[in-house]
């Protein structure tokens, strides 16, 4: 049921709301600069929340999920992405996706209040993707009786590699240039221009960088 719903577009060049499109709430904005998006599904449940899609980007087979309110999605000019899902959960949180990155599929998660996921500019993400800031249970100390483990936000530098299955989790900053081999789950920052890989990812080389071509 769609209730109260402020969109803003030009008929000419922005597509509009989807038939399968849920959105509950006030002041939602979803603008789609783009003609090229295919079987997105977006249910908006909150107020005050924006979908931002930038012109020329080619998307298909994603599901967006927003509940609260003064979230930010925003997926960059260029993008091309074949599937997934992006969450934003409680308030304030924010996923970024830089111009030119490419994602085969990927799970973005970013939940807890004021928690956002960066990415930069012409990354390249392989398929079964996981990037998250929150843990979405609680684990409690019981000397203090007090949780733990709050979400911290994920930041990826531009021009970065992730491999198939690569898990990126809280906290975790990966510097530009960089490459996570497949398989790999990265619980600590990564520095520019590095290859990394295991469980948990350590860096086996610096001074690296990679092309999409392969020469």
């Amino acid at each position: 049921m769609i209730k109260t719903f402020k969109n803003l577009f030009n008929k000419k060049r922005y597509s509009p709301i989807q038939p399968n499109d849920v959105i509950i709430g006030n002041n939602n904005i979803i603008e789609k600069q783009s003609d090229y998006l295919f079987h997105l599904n977006i249910t908006i449940n909150g107020n005050d929340n924006k979908i931002l899609i930038r012109k020329d980007c080619n998307i298909s087979n994603i599901v967006i999920n927003i509940q609260g309110d003064n979230h930010y999605l925003e997926i960059g000019s260029g993008c091309r992405i074949s599937g997934g899902m992006f969450w934003l959960e409680h308030t304030n949180c924010k996923i970024i996706i830089g111009a030119k990155t490419t994602i085969e599929w990927a799970h973005l998660a970013a939940t807890e209040d004021n928690s956002c996921i960066i990415i930069g500019e012409d990354c390249m993400l392989s398929d079964n993707i996981s990037i998250r800031t929150s843990d979405s249970h609680s684990i409690i100390d019981l000397e203090s009786n007090k949780r733990i483990n709050k979400a911290k936000n994920v930041s990826i530098g531009d021009h970065v590699w992730l491999g198939a299955h690569v898990k990126i989790l809280k906290g975790v900053n990966i510097g530009n240039n960089s490459v996570i081999s497949m398989g790999a789950i990265v619980t600590k920052d990564i520095s520019n221009n590095s290859i990394a890989t295991g469980i948990p990812a350590r860096v086996i080389k610096k001074n690296t960088n990679w092309m999409r071509e392969l020469l």
